[in-house]
């Protein structure tokens, strides 16, 4: 029986990086900057903001429980591309987590927030 190629076929770490930490976080901030002042803008801009907060941001702090799976995530996705002996993959992966980093550090998360719409 054959298979079905899909057309979101994701088999490479930084894939999957680029979906986690681009891809989403732009999806829930344009719907949050499109709807704007009501109720689904709100929710959506409430939602950027602990997905960047929780999921997203790279520095630990357990005592607000934040930057823990944004950890996790990266820590996996190198482990991943380290036993596939995919370092090309590897080089791409820590290049995204190193702007990742960047974007945290400066708190430039900050700054992309201005324009949202939160109460």
């Amino acid at each position: 029986m054959e298979q079905k190629k899909s057309i979101f076929n994701m088999k490479k770490s930084w894939q999957w990086m680029v979906y986690i930490d681009l891809a989403l976080p732009l999806i829930m901030f344009l719907f949050g900057w499109l709807m704007g002042d009501n109720d689904m803008g709100k929710f959506f801009s409430g939602l950027f903001h602990a997905y960047n907060l929780y999921i997203m941001n790279p520095f630990f702090d357990l005592a607000n429980k934040m930057g823990i799976v944004g950890i996790l995530i990266p820590l996996f996705l190198f482990g991943w591309a380290i036993k596939r002996r995919d370092f090309v993959d590897l080089a791409i992966c820590v290049g995204i987590e190193a702007l990742v980093v960047v974007y945290f550090w400066q708190e430039w998360n900050y700054l992309v927030i201005q324009p949202l719409t939160f109460s």
